[in-house]
């Protein structure tokens, strides 16, 4: 093995420190690369389950990155913690609001609909999201997915009753 490939080989195996995973953190977030943060934040809350800046830069990263789904995802898993992030939830319940304004008055198609009971259902309007679930059955599409769509919304609507 050539001595490149070696040294190569010692730097990928030499563990990585906490403080190395922010240094890195801290350079993907000046660089605008936020698909790194959030790699390298996973990997610090890995390392150290938990860690609010972490937890911070991965929700921001994914706003950044228009993921806002992804950020409600991460603000959820870290509701345990006691972290507050309502300014970073109330920012992605905002911009899905506004998805959904943009949907008012367009065709119910079945892509609309489904879209709809989407936004919904992450807003946590049960009632509206069946509705729309409702609405989309007379398209009588067979999928897997939407399939799971409804029934996770059922679940969440009869424990909200």
């Amino acid at each position: 093995m050539p001595l490149k490939s070696k040294v190569a080989a010692a730097v990928a195996a030499a563990p990585v420190t906490v403080e190395d995973l922010f240094i890195a953190l801290h350079h993907h977030i000046e660089t605008g690369d936020f698909a790194q943060v959030v790699k390298v934040a996973d990997q610090v809350l890995k390392a150290a389950p938990g860690d609010e800046d972490a937890v911070r830069c991965k929700v921001v990263a994914h706003i950044k990155s228009d993921g806002i789904n992804q950020a409600l995802t991460a603000i959820r898993t870290a509701e345990r913690l006691l972290i507050d992030l309502g300014y970073y939830k109330a920012y992605c319940q905002n911009k899905l609001q506004e998805a959904l304004e943009l949907l008012r008055g367009q065709e119910e198609t079945s892509a609309v609909l489904r879209l709809e009971s989407q936004i919904l259902y992450r807003l946590g309007r049960m009632n509206d999201c069946m509705n729309s679930y409702e609405k989309l059955q007379k398209f009588k599409i067979d999928s897997m997915g939407l399939k799971i769509n409804i029934i996770a919304a059922l679940v969440v609507f009869y424990q909200s009753l």
